[in-house]
């Protein structure tokens, strides 16, 4: 049997297990059962195949069995294992994906086995850092330390490749996790290999103890991490998850306490910023820092005193006319932006730190989601054991992820010494400053839980987008579907009308419209939750989504309460226009208009609607109406210069284009249009000069220049321009321009 034939029948099992359909899943899995040649598994399908053929037989009988949904979901559920089971058992024989690595690996090894010796190599760690020292003390600490972190790691691949986990093991995971006999990097990294298990094949009992942890253990770090992997789990296998009774009552458990609701809330809310982390990056990547980048010069020179030495750029705020230069090449408000962005939990660091994950500490698939602590060998040996101070200070950088907290240590250990001792000064005295502040906060546990969760759905997000092997995983983070408010078990929580405003404002805050109106319109259903705005919201997602019609509705429905609200009526106006009914959008401007008369915006939309109905004089009249408005500037020139061209008025209109270049700045659609007046008034060589003077405003781009040209064609036509010439003149502008 091929790979892509056992990876077909798996998936069709799995498939008819959740459509109910049991005797067509025997049917299937019995082929991967027979292929693999276990006994034990072919032990197991006879029983469930008995339990299943006695349910019908009692069915048939008309027997009546009030436990019999539940011996279902047990026989789908023992199925569905059966099915991964068999499936592992064929895959790992051949496959080299890393999970069957790690098991062909692991084979001979238990649990147990690896715990008691990573707990004998801590004691002999411990025992070499407290006896006082000979010279080569450090390297026999680094020694015990690497030989404890390459057990780490292989406790970390006996864990997330062990499938199905045996009672056993699943008490001793517990007992490790919740108790205090590991350290807590250890222990963060033991959920972490539960999660990474569930990434491949459900296991009910993995993502119990994930549950039980985020209960039982006290260490923010640990229970926050628990439940933040066990609810991406329960998103990643939905209908196995809502269909396990065990996960509904642990669930139930917890749901009544105030900790948790807060807990999934604030994992709610960074899932969904991390939906826009490529917005983000990009954003970085492509503007802020070229932008930065492109000054770079003139900063330096800016930055200079009289002795051309550089100034401290803390020493910008005492002198006003840096500021001012600042804000004048628009660096101020970019920053103000990445700081806002900072500020909201957005994933502003993933451009900086994405190529910094090729070093070979990420090859290793634990140190992916590995808490930073400033023992860790990675740590000494790129600050230094000395610098204790400067770990602590990526330690408690408050932005950076554990991910690229361990990037920017390798990174610094890749630079000269000269460099790193100055980055080692500087970022000391930060140091200082950050334990002040820190020092003169008052503790704030809710800040730290948000904090912590922010910090690990980043770690994650790296993982699944930048490790080499991702393709391996299910791709959490590629999904759109992130979206706990669908996640059945957790619907008490989820619903709740303060997330659902702050999650719907977020997504339409970032482009996802119909997540939005998701949010939005099942707030609408929450009594006593929402204000009559609600219909306005949800007609506003509609309408930025593209869909005039539904938005239309809300917007009426919010208009049968509130008739004379100005901004309703606006948007109604909009949608009428954008459905292409120009008579009912005139008049909800008209009505909007007689509340605001001196509205230039309003008064050109106005004008904008009368010349898509052909009404050329009356909105040529509107247009001058909005150029005497306070406030109007240059906005009405353009429309009254294409009015009086569409009512061969020529002088008239080139009168306004002739403003428009000496008091503001001509764009190429300004200068093509006062080519088509020149040409319209037998100025051939004049108009051909400022034809060519708006193909270089196009960036001497032919093909552009003649679609626009020709966009005008009926126009020109009416004017008296025939199609002859108008196929030439697009020729004569560029080849002249080729010429030259």
């Amino acid at each position: 049997m091929t790979t892509q034939e056992i990876e077909k029948i798996h998936q069709q099992a799995s498939s008819f297990i959740n459509d109910a359909e049991v005797n067509n899943a025997f049917e299937r899995i019995t082929l991967l059962v027979n292929a693999a040649g276990r006994a034990d598994m072919h032990d197991e399908l006879e029983r469930l195949r008995i339990s299943y053929s006695f349910m019908l037989n009692y069915l048939e009988q008309g027997v009546v069995d009030p436990q019999r949904s539940e011996i279902l979901t047990n026989i789908r559920q023992s199925l569905h294992t059966l099915n991964d089971k068999s499936y592992i058992g064929l895959m790992e024989q051949t496959s080299n994906e890393v999970f069957y690595v790690r098991r062909r690996e692991m084979a001979n090894v238990t649990l147990l086995s690896i715990i008691e010796e990573y707990r004998d190599a801590l004691k002999e760690l411990s025992l070499v850092q407290t006896v006082p020292g000979e010279q080569n003390d450090s390297h026999a600490i680094l020694s015990r330390l690497r030989h404890a972190e390459e057990l780490e790691t292989r406790l970390f691949n006996r864990v997330w490749s062990t499938f199905p986990i045996t009672a056993d093991e699943a008490s001793s995971l517990k007992l490790c996790i919740t108790g205090d006999i590991l350290p807590n990097h250890t222990r963060c990294l033991l959920v972490a290999a539960l999660f990474l298990g569930l990434m491949k094949f459900y296991d009910e009992s993995k993502l119990l103890i994930l549950l039980e942890s985020y209960t039982l253990c006290d260490e923010p770090q640990i229970q926050l991490r628990s439940l933040v992997c066990a609810l991406l789990a329960m998103v990643a296998h939905r209908k196995r998850s809502i269909a396990s009774r065990a996960i509904q009552s642990r669930i139930d458990s917890m749901i009544d306490t105030p900790e948790f609701s807060h807990d999934v809330w604030n994992i709610q809310m960074q899932l969904a910023r991390s939906r826009n982390t490529e917005n983000i990056k990009n954003r970085v990547r492509n503007d802020l820092i070229p932008n930065i980048m492109k000054m770079r010069p003139d900063i330096i020179d800016k930055l200079k005193d009289k002795d051309s030495q550089i100034i401290d750029l803390s020493d910008i705020e005492a002198n006003p006319d840096w500021q001012d230069w600042l804000d004048r090449n628009g660096i101020t408000r970019r920053i103000e932006e990445f700081n806002a962005m900072q500020l909201e939990g957005s994933d502003v660091f993933i451009a900086t730190f994405a190529h910094l994950k090729t070093f070979p500490f990420f090859k290793t698939l634990s140190n992916w989601f590995l808490p930073f602590y400033a023992a860790h060998s990675v740590v000494v040996e790129n600050l230094g054991g000395s610098k204790i101070s400067l770990a602590e200070v990526v330690q408690h950088a408050p932005y950076l992820c554990n991910s690229d907290k361990y990037s920017f240590c390798l990174s610094l250990g890749a630079l000269p010494d000269s460099q790193r001792t100055m980055m080692s000064a500087q970022l000391e005295e930060q140091n200082a400053a950050l334990n002040e502040a820190r020092l003169s906060e008052l503790p704030d546990e809710r800040k730290l839980r948000v904090s912590i969760i922010n910090a690990f759905v980043q770690d994650l997000y790296r993982f699944f987008k930048l490790f080499s092997r991702r393709r391996e995983f299910i791709a959490m983070m590629d999904e759109p579907g992130l979206d706990l408010t669908d996640c059945l078990p957790l619907l008490r929580v989820t619903r709740d009308a303060h997330v659902l405003e702050l999650l719907g404002t977020l997504y339409f805050k970032n482009a996802f419209y119909e997540d939005a109106i998701k949010c939005f319109t099942r707030l609408e259903g929450i009594e006593d939750a929402t204000d009559d705005h609600i219909y306005q919201k949800i007609g506003f997602a509609y309408q930025s989504a593209g869909n005039s019609e539904m938005a239309l509705k809300y917007y009426q429905r919010f208009e049968l309460m509130h008739e004379e609200d100005v901004w309703n009526m606006r948007h109604i106006a909009a949608c009428y226009r954008a459905m292409g009914e120009l008579g009912k959008a005139l008049e909800y401007y008209r009505r909007v208009e007689a509340m605001n008369p001196e509205n230039v915006s309003l008064t050109l939309t106005i004008g904008h609607v009368l010349l898509e109905q052909n009404r050329t004089k009356e909105a040529l009249q509107q247009y001058y109406k909005a150029d005497l408005l306070p406030g109007a500037k240059h906005r009405a020139w353009r429309p009254i210069a294409w009015c009086s061209f569409l009512l061969s008025d020529y002088d008239k209109a080139l009168d306004y284009y002739d403003r428009i270049a000496d008091e503001d700045t001509p764009s190429p659609q300004d200068l093509l249009n006062r080519g088509h007046v020149l040409l319209c008034k037998g100025m051939m060589q004049q108009a051909i000069a400022t034809y060519r003077e708006a193909l270089k405003g196009m960036d001497s781009d032919g093909v552009k220049f003649r679609k626009a040209f020709m966009a005008d064609a009926t126009e020109l036509r009416r004017h008296g321009i025939s199609t002859v010439d108008q196929a030439l003149i697009p020729d004569v502008v560029c080849s002249s321009v080729t010429k030259s």
